[in-house]
């Protein structure tokens, strides 16, 4: 039993000596790991441009070329300086078909944009304005109308344009010098749900594009102002489509049924509880006319039962006296 018990431990000692180097070799690091490809650097050439600093933390990167003249407003913070990175968040940005807009109590605007030398102006809040001329480029036909201002209501405001790329609106709230609330344009008509408002464009792809708004709940009426019609000359880079109207299906208004005189065989209803003065009601009804009949069985059958008893009982006599 010794001698079994042994060749067991030894066994088992064995197998264990061949597993560990391969358990060891499972979890070890390789000697020479391979070295991963290094990632492509980003192409941020598209978005490069001149820097300059605006105010507020924003700086606007110029840029004039084979996309046209373009000013990417974006926050790099109060201490920005020349040379630092500005690669960051954008705010907005301006160019031929959208030249106006509003950031951080500052009024920007893309002057000359269809000129080889456009020219963004920046107005403060106190009303100073400063200049940065964009880089030389090549003129376009300005096929741009607008900006048209709309009060809609509820302290906010709208600016209409229109651009060979479609209409296009810019919402603005009061306070905070007319900070953007929201855009809108052919891709994206109309305000969701959660905004609190209505604001759409109905017909963004049509040849006449209305803006529609309602600010104030209850009654009042919906808002509604046509864009301006496109420059002679200039074409809208999409094919005009029309949006269908919306049509509900129309439920006719329910007449009631016609009111049948009774005739013979219905069965009149008697009204429950009190009757108005002046009603008529069914000399007799159906109901009477069932009951009626189960009486007069009922005392045909008792007088017939009625008689045989009488003739039983004068029989019996008649007998008695025989």
């Amino acid at each position: 039993m010794r001698t079994a018990l042994r060749t067991s431990l030894v066994t088992v000692a064995l197998a264990g000596a061949m597993l560990v180097p391969a358990s060891g070799a499972a979890f070890a690091a390789p000697a020479t790991a391979p070295q991963s490809a290094s990632a492509p650097a980003s192409d941020n050439s598209r978005y490069e441009g001149e820097p300059v600093y605006i105010g507020e933390g924003l700086v606007a990167v110029l840029r004039n070329k084979a996309e046209g003249p373009e000013a990417w407003i974006r926050e790099v913070g109060p201490h920005w300086k020349p040379g630092d990175d500005y690669m960051v968040r954008v705010v907005t940005k301006l160019d031929r078909t959208l030249p106006h807009d509003k950031a951080k109590g500052l009024d920007l605007e893309l002057t000359k944009a269809a000129s080889a030398r456009p020219v963004l102006v920046v107005t403060a809040a106190d009303g100073s304005a400063k200049s940065y001329p964009l880089p030389a480029g090549e003129a376009s036909t300005d096929c741009r109308v607008g900006p048209v201002g709309q009060e809609i209501g509820a302290g906010m405001s709208a600016e209409l344009y229109l651009s060979e790329l479609g209409p296009k609106v810019l919402l603005f709230e009061a306070g905070d010098g007319g900070r953007g609330f929201a855009q809108l344009d052919r891709t994206h008509p109309s305000l969701p749900e959660s905004a609190g408002f209505i604001a759409r464009i109905v017909n963004p792809s049509g040849a006449k594009p209305v803006f529609e708004w309602k600010t104030q709940g209850g009654n009042d009426t919906v808002g509604r102002v046509a864009f301006p019609a496109f420059p002679e000359g200039c074409k809208p880079s999409y094919a005009f489509s029309d949006d269908k109207p919306v049509t509900k299906p129309t439920t006719p208004a329910s007449t009631p049924a016609p009111v049948k005189p009774q005739t013979a065989g219905q069965t009149a209803v008697v009204p429950k509880g009190p009757v108005a003065a002046g009603a008529e009601l069914p000399v007799e009804t159906a109901a009477d006319t069932v009951d009626t009949a189960t009486m007069t069985a009922g005392a045909a059958l008792a007088a017939a039962f009625g008689a045989l008893a009488a003739s039983v009982v004068l029989r019996r006599r008649r007998a008695t006296r025989d």
